[in-house]
């Protein structure tokens, strides 16, 4: 592999690996924001009206890039029991056949997430209900983190390559 590829995957590792650390501390937030709404609700009477709309949509950034970093780290769950036996040219496939669903499904997704989150920003969607947070921004994450995801993917496969 060229120098300039390997910059680029290994620039790809550390984008995810700093993104999900970051995404480490959207859990703090939840937290927090459920801990208020659980106060809130329970000695005062008045629950928070952007509680569970700003958790759910928060929850998502988190889940986008907990998947990549989890990629990075390649700790994603496979069938080890039918995987360890398969004879090293059968794991070869099953990573081929892996990476080929992988694409074409990450593919997918950054180009509808992409449309739906361009959408949503000229329409300046809202959020239905009391608390109408804009929806766009958790929306335009969507492609970006799902482009992370993918570049992510690619460069676990060519350091398996590699090997």
């Amino acid at each position: 592999m060229t120098n300039n590829k390997r910059s680029f995957f290994y620039f790809v590792d550390r984008v995810t690996e700093k993104a999900g650390q970051g995404a480490c501390y959207i859990v703090l937030l939840i937290m927090t924001v459920t801990t208020i709404d659980v106060v809130a609700r329970y000695v005062f009477n008045n629950p928070l009206l952007w509680g569970w709309m700003t958790n759910r949509q928060l929850f998502g950034v988190f889940i986008l890039f907990a998947g990549a970093y989890t990629m990075f780290k390649e700790e994603h769950i496979r069938i080890e029991i039918f995987y360890d036996l398969f004879p090293k040219k059968m794991k070869f496939f099953a990573k081929v056949i892996a990476l080929i669903s992988f694409v074409a499904f990450m593919g997918v997704l950054i180009w509808q997430s992409a449309w739906m989150g361009w959408n949503s920003f000229q329409m300046g969607e809202k959020a239905a209900g009391a608390f109408r947070i804009p929806m766009y921004p958790f929306k335009l994450i969507i492609p970006v983190a799902a482009f992370l995801f993918f570049l992510q993917g690619i460069s676990v496969f060519t350091r398996f390559l590699r090997k």
